[in-house]
């Protein structure tokens, strides 16, 4: 279950317009994904592993944590529609690099519709993701490989126990921490600890809303350290409290 504040915060609908030749740094790796349209201008994506050129007309895809630089150039300014997102909707959580993406006048049209909206709601979210229906099937995955496997592989496992250290992960994959922390650092965009966090996270939210344990229980349970530094972390995490959460599920 996603929290709602989380998941309208996810979205980010623009169009941007440059007068002049610009440069972005994103080395740092990006917070969502982006499908986006060069209305005007031309573009080139550049990662460790590839480069990408846009040009005007192009439908593009940008994946989440994708870290990159880009150069934007155009004679008559720059103007491209971002369709910012966090959460993809594949069933089989394929991996995809950046990518031009072929598109149909149909696949504009609603790129453009969704980006004139003036407020978010349920009906552009709806819209949103019928066209990322429409664009999936015609991207290219990349193919995971071992490191992507052993990844889905240390997902699995702290899912259903939270608690296991790289270590334990490593052992239970039957490769090194190194080759472990290797793989995460390639194909992911959070670090093992990252991971275990988020897992932790929802365990915790839905220990809240389908049990009346106490907080404090809760928080030894999941062994954090302190009650108090267990409601800092979920408030981070979701932005309320665990109290506010179990009013906010009528509990």
């Amino acid at each position: 279950m996603i929290n709602n504040i989380i998941f309208c915060k996810s979205f980010a609908f623009n169009v941007y317009r440059r007068a002049n030749n610009y440069h972005t740094d994103n080395s740092a790796g990006v917070d969502r994904s982006f499908f986006a349209y060069m209305i005007r201008g031309n573009a080139r994506i550049v990662t460790r592993d590839e480069s990408v050129t846009v040009r005007e007309g192009d439908v593009f895809f940008i994946p989440l944590g994708c870290k990159y630089h880009s150069y934007w150039h155009g004679d008559s300014g720059i103007e491209f529609i971002s369709l910012g997102f966090r959460f993809l909707p594949d069933v089989e959580n394929r991996q995809y690099a950046p990518q031009v993406i072929p598109k149909n006048a149909k696949i504009v049209a609603a790129m453009t519709e969704i980006a004139g909206e003036s407020t978010l709601d349920s009906a552009v979210v709806g819209k949103f993701y019928t066209l990322a229906g429409q664009l999936i099937p015609r991207m290219t995955c990349r193919p995971k490989g071992k490191q992507g496997e052993l990844v889905d592989q240390a997902a699995r496992l702290l899912i259903a126990d939270p608690h296991q250290t790289a270590s334990d992960l490593a052992k239970a994959c039957a490769v090194s921490e190194s080759a472990l922390y290797a793989a995460f650092k390639k194909h992911s965009d959070k670090s093992i600890y990252e991971l275990k966090h988020d897992v932790l996270m929802e365990k915790a939210k839905d220990l809240l809303i389908s049990t009346d344990d106490p907080i404090e229980e809760i928080s030894r349970r999941l062994r954090f350290s302190s009650g108090a530094y267990f409601r800092k972390r979920f408030k981070e995490a979701f932005g309320i409290s665990p109290r506010e959460m179990r009013k906010k599920h009528g509990i």
